[in-house]
């Protein structure tokens, strides 16, 4: 009993020690369940794709970031979000879910909000995102 136990522990460690965790690309993701980390391996649009963001105040009176696709892109997000409807998607930024909104209705416009309901610095998140999209558009 003692040696079965112990080999099970050390199965177990070694798959503990072996679980991958992966970088996530900045950007929007289909939800796959509402289990945890049950995201898309890849963003259906990222960071790059962005044509223009606002950091905005909601009628709340919260920080939340606005933005449009670039023109190219809006089919993508059509797509993604007529697929999506009374599903969820969700915004990732460094790895972390930031918002997973359900979709209610395809959103044609191109555009989209990121709001804040977990307490995330919206305004270093915004000035981060508006670096990257910077960088992508000129470089360093």
């Amino acid at each position: 009993m003692k040696i079965s136990t112990i080999l099970f522990f050390c199965l177990l460690m070694t798959a503990c020690m072996q679980t991958k965790s992966f970088h996530r690309i900045n950007g929007w993701y289909y939800v796959t369940s509402q289990i945890t980390d049950s995201l898309s391996q890849t963003p259906f649009l990222t960071v790059k794709d962005f044509d223009s963001l606002r950091l905005e105040t909601d009628a709340f009176g919260h920080s939340v970031i606005t933005g449009v696709f670039l023109q190219d892109k809006l089919p993508i997000w059509r797509e993604a979000t007529t697929k999506s409807v009374g599903k969820y998607i969700a915004f990732v930024f460094n790895d972390t879910v930031i918002t997973a909104p359900q979709v209610n209705s395809p959103i044609e416009s191109g555009c989209f909000q990121i709001s804040n309901p977990h307490g995330y610095d919206l305004e270093r998140i915004f000035r981060e995102l508006q670096k990257e999209i910077d960088i992508s558009r000129f470089g360093n």
